[in-house]
Formats: C-alpha cells, sequence, structure tokens
C-alpha cells in the first residue's frame, strides 16, 4: 500500500488495493481480522500535498463484551486524509496549536505515501469500546455463568452482595 507521488499526475490517481489481513498485524484474542481489507479511493497533487480520500472495507472477528461469544463486525469506514513532506530534520517545531485538520494529516517521506498504519488505525478506532454481538444480550449468568441468550439457567434473580457492601444491605433492608 505504497504509493510513488512521481505516478500520481495533474489529474490525481484512482486506486483499488486489496490487502492481505496479516499484512495489519490485528490478531489479539479478541479481535482478529477476519478477512481481507479493501480500499478504494483517488490521491491528487494540491502543491506539496497529497489529498488521499476512499473507502475501507473488512471485517473483524471480536468477543462479545457481555456473553463472551465472538461474532463478524463489519468495518466500513471513510478516508480522508492530507499527507505533507516530513520536515527534513524530523522536527515539528517547539510547540504548537492542534487543530482539526492536524488529526486528519500524515507526514509522507522519500517520496512515498504508505497507508498501512493510517488503514489500521482506522480499522481499530471503528470498534466500540463495548462490543455487542447485538443489541439485548443478556451476558451471562453472574453465578453460574451460563450464556443467557443461550439458556436460563435457573439460579436466583436476587444479585449476590458484595460482602465489603454487607453493612449498606443491611441498611438498606432496615429502611424498608
Amino acid at each position: 500500500m505504497i504509493f510513488e507521488i512521481d505516478k500520481i499526475g495533474e489529474e490525481g490517481r484512482d486506486f483499488e488495493v486489496l490487502e492481505s489481513r496479516q499484512h495489519f498485524h490485528i490478531d489479539v484474542p479478541d479481535c482478529v481480522l477476519a478477512e481481507d481489507v479493501k480500499i478504494r479511493g483517488r490521491l491528487e497533487k494540491i502543491g506539496a500535498e497529497i489529498l488521499c480520500q476512499g473507502l475501507l472495507a473488512t471485517s473483524l472477528s471480536v468477543t462479545c463484551t457481555r456473553c463472551l461469544s465472538g461474532f463478524g463486525f463489519p468495518v466500513r469506514n471513510k478516508i480522508e486524509v492530507h499527507f505533507i513532506a516530513k520536515p527534513e530534520d524530523g522536527k515539528t517545531g517547539d510547540e504548537i496549536e492542534l487543530t482539526d485538520r492536524d488529526f486528519e494529516q500524515e507526514f509522507y517521506e522519500e517520496g512515498r505515501i504508505d497507508l498501512s498504519c493510517l488503514v489500521r488505525d482506522l480499522i481499530l478506532l471503528s470498534l466500540p469500546q463495548v462490543r455487542l454481538c447485538r443489541e439485548d444480550c443478556s451476558g451471562l449468568c453472574s453465578q453460574c455463568g451460563t450464556n443467557l441468550n443461550e439458556n436460563n439457567c435457573g439460579c436466583s434473580n436476587e444479585e449476590l452482595c458484595d460482602p465489603r457492601l454487607a453493612v449498606l444491605q443491611k441498611l438498606k433492608d432496615k429502611s424498608k
């Protein structure tokens, strides 16, 4: 997913890439790339900057936060980033104020643009903090561990009180 800047004409360059899932090194126990990553987009020169716009599509195999079951999570993201030349000394200056555009900005060096890190970041940022296999996921029984989406375990629905909070539970019971 490296593009030579010299090969981007004045009219721009359309591209379509299918990159293998192994290329992105997303392989942790609760999140694995399930299919290759498809990227379709356009590169345009704007002075010394390169504008990259496009769409990425793939699918992840993730674990539900509540019931611990695996499920497929489709990823569809827009790509919109400005590439600017990396400063020769490697420094970007002392203190600077960031603007909204700075978050959509990447550096290129040696006349090449590499989309790999950008695409990997977009895939990981598309994941919500709480991943649910379905919106009404019941989760696991806190007493026996049964997946409540599949079976009703018959355990008491009363929450067991944390022993450290037993004194507060007694106060609550007295006030009833």
